[in-house]
């Protein structure tokens, strides 16, 4: 699953404060410092910016929005634990300002505090409940602490304000996945308009969802305009893969995956390739091509080398192709690996299969 994150709000909001009246109230040094502190954070010199603040607060001490980016300067500067007084300032010399509220909550959220980011979001949302980038944010954060009933609430609130925000859509979709609604969480996702960044994802969790119900025609489709999108996406080249199995052509959904092998080791993708070479080999056996079948089966085999059922696999299509040292070593290993009675019986059926063998050869 992707992961959900706290929006980055910095320069952006923090320039709305030349436009509020609360700046225009303030003494004319102060106006002239924060202008060119709003400068240096534009060129991205922050320590300059922060003497800038410095000096504004000076010339008007409750200039809430000089705090505000005192706070952020120290941020950006890798130095949170130093803007927190600064966010906690511009909150009390300005306190019926929701905007501060939000910005620290964000701010707080951004550097993983994430309990302490959610209280101050949450405030944020009382004093202006009807704010659509404060019930989203609060709703990521919820998401961060995995309290997806009331993510999912805040996210249909915001989507009611404003309807085609897809970040909103897609992280309804993804708290619906996670209360196992997956009906809604689909509908969701289906609202997320193509051109949006998260449009691939979103695309890739539809695809899922059809795939989890079996609907491979529908997966493969939107799996496809997933990857359109974001080709180097590792989660939907997998899932591609495994559709290309259920399509029956294994050469494909194996090479595919072997590819994300490359980039993405794990016992899952090693099983679902082995998986894939079992199904691919078995085929060959229909076919009556044992030595293609084999070669298959011994190739599944080095991604599972453990798995009992494949090396009686590999001993029976050996025999067949009179391959008899391979039958040795494929039953040494099954012998040590068995779990089911089945299993143990191929296995002597095999080795008294190649005791003849040796009893006719004397």
């Amino acid at each position: 699953m992707m992961k959900t994150t706290i929006l980055l709000i910095f320069i952006t909001t923090v320039l709305q404060a030349v436009q509020t009246n609360i700046f225009q109230q303030s003494p004319i040094q102060a106006q002239t410092y924060f202008r060119e502190g709003i400068k240096q954070v534009k060129r991205q010199n922050y320590r300059s910016a922060i003497r800038s603040f410095r000096s504004a607060v000076q010339h008007d001490p409750n200039l809430g929005e000089a705090y505000l980016n005192l706070g952020a300067c120290y941020e950006r500067i890798g130095q949170f634990e130093n803007s927190i007084p600064y966010f906690e300032k511009a909150i009390s010399v300005d306190n019926n300002n929701p905007r501060l509220v939000y910005l620290f909550g964000v701010a707080l959220g951004r550097n993983n505090k994430r309990k302490e980011a959610v209280r101050y979001l949450e405030r944020a949302v009382y004093m202006d409940p009807r704010n659509p980038d404060y019930l989203y944010n609060l709703g990521v954060g919820y998401s961060s602490l995995t309290q997806y009933a009331f993510a999912a609430t805040c996210y249909e609130q915001a989507a009611g304000i404003v309807s085609n925000n897809s970040a909103v859509w897609y992280n309804l979709g993804l708290s619906k996945l996670y209360l196992a609604k997956t009906n809604e969480a689909v509908s969701a996702w289906e609202k997320v308009e193509i051109d949006s960044p998260v449009a691939s994802p979103a695309l890739y969790y539809l695809g899922l969802m059809a795939y989890n119900r079996h609907d491979y025609k529908i997966a493969m489709s939107k799996i496809k305009m997933s990857l359109a999108l974001k080709p180097n996406s590792i989660d939907a080249q997998y899932l591609k893969a495994i559709l290309l199995g259920e399509e029956g052509k294994y050469n494909q959904g194996i090479n595919l995956l072997e590819k994300v092998y490359l980039i993405k080791q794990g016992n899952e993708i090693e099983k679902k390739i082995a998986l894939l070479y079992l199904k691919w080999a078995k085929t060959a056996v229909e076919q009556k091509e044992y030595k293609i079948a084999l070669h298959r089966y011994r190739q599944a085999g080095t991604y599972m080398p453990e798995n009992p059922e494949i090396q009686i696999n590999i001993a029976e299509t050996a025999f067949k192709t009179r391959q008899y040292d391979i039958v040795i070593q494929a039953l040494g290993r099954a012998q040590h690996t068995t779990v089911t009675e089945n299993q143990e019986v191929a296995v002597d059926e095999l080795r008294e299969k190649l005791a003849r063998v040796k009893k006719n050869k004397k």
